[in-house]
């Protein structure tokens, strides 16, 4: 029986249409901005192109291909970097279950084989526990069920999803990292920041938070729409002080740091109607609102204060269970 050829799922959101996108490629794989600069063959190997229109992509960005017995993606001297797992790396070794940021795009890494027979062993892949990677000499006798792929090579495996609950040591047999963490925040936006930041007033260290999300910005995705709705960063947000992200860093709020900014260009008229809105509404005035930049970049000023970045971590929650600890 011939050996199949792996393959690999990527999993991302594409940026421009908000859709998820999640095709099976045949190795090797180029990932940039323009398809025509990614080249269509490499060693006598037809290529998978993959286009990812975002300014922040270089045209011809990275390299996804066979090394060995390892699947290695290369960075081809783009602007912006390639990352994997949140590390700007130039040429890494990718794993099952590995998160590779090119620009904005997360994209979720899971291997995949070519079978007829989807439902049989031989269709599930099985890793060297010392080398994380691939090995067809291993069989299933050998390995935990839990670190079995389902029949169409996607993680979490079949086993995982099934059950209530899981053991830690099944987990520690697929291969991949473990890591056991107090506080942890799914999905990385504006939620995850407020409870991130009620722990860290409350004294939590950074070391004992972990945020998982796909953009590194908590308001990614509200800034976003806010520009899809045709509201520039210089545009009040359209919508009572209710629909606003909380500022619940206290003093000074937006109005008084938009009075001042007002007040140091000379506009001193301004700057006393900003004052005299936020004392006079809603009965004699509008409800104020903040500009739409001025909430962003307070947020900016949170996020550094707190340590986001030193949290985050770029990735996605396929599956969420109860596990009986490390005994």
């Amino acid at each position: 029986m011939n050996p199949q050829p792996l393959r690999l799922r990527l999993t991302w959101k594409d940026t421009a249409t908000g859709d998820c996108r999640s095709p099976i490629l045949e190795l090797p794989i180029a990932l940039g901005r323009i398809f025509e600069a990614m080249p269509a063959t490499i060693n006598g190997e037809r290529v998978s192109r993959i286009p990812l229109k975002s300014s922040q992509v270089s045209r011809f960005h990275a390299v996804i291909a066979t090394e060995g017995d390892s699947i290695v993606v290369t960075d081809t001297g783009s602007r912006n970097g390639t990352f994997v797992n949140g590390t700007r790396q130039t040429r890494c070794i990718l794993g099952n279950g590995d998160m590779l940021q090119v620009g904005p795009c997360a994209i979720a890494i899971s291997f995949a084989v070519n079978s007829t027979e989807t439902h049989c062993v031989n269709s599930h892949i099985f890793f060297n526990p010392q080398t994380n990677g691939p090995d067809p000499a291993l069989g299933p006798q050998i390995v935990s069920p839990l670190a079995q792929t389902n029949s169409k090579g996607e993680f979490p495996p079949i086993a995982f999803l099934q059950a209530n609950q899981v053991t830690m040591r099944s987990i520690q047999s697929m291969g991949l990292p473990v890591v056991e963490i107090d506080w942890a925040a799914v999905g990385g936006g504006l939620g995850s920041l407020m409870w991130v930041d009620l722990l860290r007033i409350c004294g939590v260290k950074v070391d004992r938070i972990a945020v998982l999300g796909m953009e590194e910005q908590p308001y990614a995705r509200y800034r976003r729409l806010c520009l899809n709705s045709q509201i520039p960063l210089r545009e009040r947000l359209r919508s009572n002080s209710d629909s606003c992200p909380d500022n619940i860093w206290g003093w000074p709020p937006y109005a008084v740091r938009e009075a001042w900014q007002e007040l140091l260009k000379g506009r001193l008229i301004v700057s006393l109607k900003l004052m005299w809105q936020v004392f006079a509404e809603p009965t004699f005035a509008e409800t104020y609102t903040p500009r739409a930049g001025n909430v962003f970049d307070s947020i900016d000023r949170e996020t550094v204060r707190i340590g986001w970045n030193q949290m985050f971590r770029y990735g996605r929650v396929r599956g969420i269970r109860k596990t009986d600890g490390f005994s």
